[in-house]
């Protein structure tokens, strides 16, 4: 059991769930914009093919990364970090599941795979293995990975990638942003003893701008999806200023996550 545990802690299980959510979400709003009805051996194989590649990608990750996971309190338990599982283990592990990934989306179509064999290569290479202990900027690389998910479920059906689905894209990055800063500030500590530089810009900075993205660059998800997704960034915006005390970080971090659900939520719902 206890190999069992450290596997899956190795692929970070909620970080493949958040992606699988918003991937089939590009998958059914590619299916409302070309007027079909959800395909379900497409909508299998994506969220399949997804969840595979980016525990993959995770577990390479976590092998990579596992000096400076050893510093900090959130990451020091991972598997690699405390040397109970070693590079044959990890790296067989994650390329094993990147391959196998790969394998199910291609059957989707060589667009969707490319896509998040790209999306791999930008997490693993130029964010892990080069922006990532060295500069701040490390946060727009990652939310460019981050966001790859909608485009691969967009991909399957619609390998032109038309209508909003790079707008989607940009949606996801501005969030990343947001959620990367949150999470700086609940272990600001942390990421300073492990040498990680962490961006500067202002957290509410990047709520702010969800509010009229959707306006601006989504109008063909609907005006009730519309209102929805600036309406939940707007009480995300109103949480952080009103609630501004005790461990605002950690608070932050959860409205996140819970934007992030919501919003893909609020989209899977207005495509029906």
């Amino acid at each position: 059991m206890g190999k069992a545990r450290d596997f899956l802690s190795l692929v970070k299980i909620g970080i493949v769930a958040s992606n699988c959510l918003t991937a089939v979400a590009g998958l059914i709003l590619a299916a409302s914009r070309l007027g079909q009805g959800l395909a379900w051996t497409k909508a299998i194989l994506v969220l399949g093919g997804t969840a595979l590649l980016v525990g993959g990608a995770c577990a390479v990750n976590n092998w990579m990364d596992r000096d400076i996971d050893a510093q900090m309190e959130r990451t020091r338990n991972r598997p690699t970090a405390r040397g109970a599982l070693g590079a044959g283990a990890a790296l067989g592990l994650g390329f094993g599941l990147i391959l196998a990934g790969e394998a199910l989306l291609a059957l989707t179509g060589p667009v969707a795979a490319l896509v998040g064999l790209g999306g791999a290569l930008v997490y693993l290479l130029a964010y892990t293995a080069w922006a990532k202990r060295r500069t701040s900027f490390s946060s727009f690389i990652g939310g460019v990975a981050g966001a790859i998910p909608p485009l691969i479920g967009w991909a399957a059906l619609d390998p032109g990638l038309g209508g909003p689905a790079l707008p989607l894209f940009g949606l996801l990055v501005l969030w990343q942003q947001a959620h990367v800063r949150a999470l700086g500030l609940k272990r600001e500590g942390e990421y300073a003893a492990a040498g990680i530089p962490l961006p500067s810009l202002g957290l509410l900075v990047w709520v702010a701008l969800l509010i009229p993205y959707p306006a601006l660059f989504l109008g063909g998800l609907g005006s009730g999806t519309i209102a929805a997704l600036g309406g939940l960034a707007g009480l995300w915006l109103l949480a952080g200023l009103i609630l501004r005390r005790g461990d605002w970080g950690q608070l932050m971090f959860r409205l996140s996550l819970a934007w992030l659900i919501l919003a893909f939520a609020a989209m899977i719902v207005g495509a029906f």
